[in-house]
């Protein structure tokens, strides 16, 4: 059963990771282009009407409330991830533990932590972060001394088991793996979910360098 779960976090990590590669190059750097030229937009109208100081004013409070919301590409801000990373950190860090076996249980919910940093998954850390049962799991029942090598084996089996299960739970509830979901549901049935969402985007850019141009 252990490596039957390990088998399928593994692909589902996979898929995951594969689909938003594959979701930031399709949608990603559209959103991003159609960003830049509605920013360019606003500055022409600013510099139109004359208040390039309120615009100034605006951007600077905007810069220091949007630190920790996701940018264009659906991804978080690094700034905001950061901050989750070591919430985490301070909670389930090795170094708290009592003993050497909740060390070891605390190193694998920090593997977690660290893949979902390095991959941008920031709705995997804000799990972590509010689940209470990794609390007590951390801090869960030790085996008693003397107890035989098969039974402390089994233990730590179990101890794995749980932690992958854990994994695959946050993983399919991550917003970006329900999307794939739909996009993969909708393919079935002949639809193309992102390349109409695509066309959408790339309709608003052409309008928005219409805007553009009328200022030029």
């Amino acid at each position: 059963m252990l490596i039957q779960r390990s088998d399928e976090l593994t692909m589902l990590q996979e898929e995951l990771q594969a689909f938003r590669a594959s979701y930031t190059h399709i949608i990603g750097s559209l959103l991003a282009e159609l960003a830049l030229i509605e920013e360019a937009v606003k500055e022409a109208e600013a510099r139109t009407l004359g208040i390039e100081h309120a615009l100034e004013s605006e951007e600077e409070s905007s810069s220091t409330s949007n630190d920790d919301e996701a940018d264009s590409t659906g991804m978080p801000a690094r700034i905001g991830l950061r901050k989750l990373f070591w919430s985490v950190a301070r909670m389930f860090h090795p170094d708290h533990a009592a003993d050497e076996e909740e060390a070891r249980r605390r190193h694998r919910i920090m593997a977690e932590a660290s893949r979902a940093y390095k991959e941008g998954d920031i709705e995997s850390l804000n799990s972590l972060l509010g689940d209470e049962g990794l609390q007590a799991y951390c801090a869960g029942s030790h085996a008693p001394d003397g107890i035989e090598d098969v039974a402390s084996s089994l233990l730590g089996l179990k101890e794995q088991l749980r932690t992958i299960e854990f994994g695959i739970k946050r993983l399919k509830q991550n917003s970006l793996y329900r999307l794939k979901l739909k996009v993969e549901e909708e393919r079935a049935l002949g639809r193309d979910v992102l390349g109409e969402e695509a066309d959408g985007i790339r309709r608003k850019i052409v309008k928005a360098r219409k805007r553009l141009a009328h200022f030029s």
